[in-house]
């Protein structure tokens, strides 16, 4: 019997990094090559050419917290991705596809043990598109997850080469929503200073991915495919005028395109309310139209500077549009 989703607004956009499988790899982690530490603050993890990431714990780590804020905000159901950083992105193919799939079913049985508010959203592994398919197909068919969450370019992967190909194609025959977000350990410091990191780092590497995927020919090849943009899409909403003229004039033509030009493209995205600031959450929703975004919180971060409502309340939506973007869409593009 699936699963019957609570009254209230959805959330699909929110990190967990499960107490559970905290645990496990800090029994486990040197098999890995991952170095785990027990702190006051929770556990610290360090990856393979990684700096140590600050320790998970607390409200990132449980679901106790989160609930009593849920509630308080009107949220009836969470869509919960794993915190990015602990996905495994720079461990061999082989330790890599392990590790996440630990890491997923820790995720599927954290949502279940917490309760009918809770949904999970896999990760895959993205050092080889053969398994990043298996590994999804496995967390839709048998784990019971909505979709899946991908770092955007991290560290010295690059999420558009063809190498993962068999993985778009499992997420279009499984009709499950592909979400980019930002990854904090990305090609930033090849770009600007790292105090700009987490304002424009983490939404940039997402603005140069969703236009290399749309360059690459992904779209007309998977034109069924759901992918959605986290955090409003990035820059990609507000350049996509320039990304499109050039393409038109040739100077920046990958493929040729069958809609005409990349800007065609963008009424096939999904978007999340995570601009943190509703003026862009409005230019947002004049391009892409309320039945293309829905409500994202980005726990444990900032949904909104002024809080949730600004996403929805107070930005001159009709009781119909806000349904949409609150519940529906969700409902529909997830399956939730």
């Amino acid at each position: 019997m699936a699963q019957e989703t609570p009254t209230g607004f959805i959330d699909v956009h929110a990190h967990i990094a499960p107490t559970s499988f905290l645990k496990e790899i800090h029994k486990s982690g040197k098999s890995f090559g991952v170095d785990v530490e027990e702190t006051d603050g929770g556990h610290a993890l360090t990856f393979p050419g990684l700096p140590t990431l600050r320790a998970a714990g607390g409200s990132l780590a449980d679901t106790v917290t989160r609930s009593e804020w849920m509630q308080e905000q009107g949220i009836g159901s969470q869509y919960m991705a794993a915190w990015l950083d602990i996905q495994g992105y720079t461990l061999s193919k082989d330790k890599e596809a392990e590790w996440v799939r630990l890491l997923n079913e820790h995720m599927a049985q954290t949502a279940k043990d917490s309760g009918d508010a809770f949904r999970s959203i896999a990760a895959v592994p993205l050092r080889d598109g053969e398994k990043a398919a298996q590994e999804l197909e496995y967390a839709v068919k048998t784990l019971g997850m909505l979709g899946t969450m991908l770092p955007s370019d991290p560290a010295d992967v690059d999420v558009a080469d063809a190498e993962l190909e068999p993985f778009w194609a499992a997420a279009e025959e499984l009709d499950v929503p592909v979400m980019l977000h930002g990854a904090s350990h990305s090609k930033w410091p090849q770009v600007g200073p790292s105090y700009l990191a987490f304002s424009m780092g983490r939404t940039l590497d997402t603005t140069i991915l969703a236009a290399k995927l749309i360059h690459s020919g992904l779209l007309d090849r998977h034109p069924k495919l759901k992918l959605m943009l986290c955090h409003g899409g990035g820059a990609l909403p507000f350049l996509i005028g320039r990304v499109d003229v050039a393409y038109r004039r040739g100077m920046e033509k990958v493929a040729e395109l069958e809609r005409g030009g990349p800007e065609d493209y963008m009424s096939m995205l999904y978007y999340d309310t995570v601009t943190v600031n509703p003026r862009s959450l409005k230019l947002l929703l004049d391009m892409a139209g309320p039945e293309h975004v829905l409500l994202g919180t980005d726990w444990v971060w900032a949904a909104m500077s002024g809080g949730l409502m600004d996403a929805v309340g107070t930005i001159g939506l009709d009781q119909a549009d806000q349904d949409l973007i609150t519940r529906q869409n969700a409902l529909r593009l997830f399956k939730g």
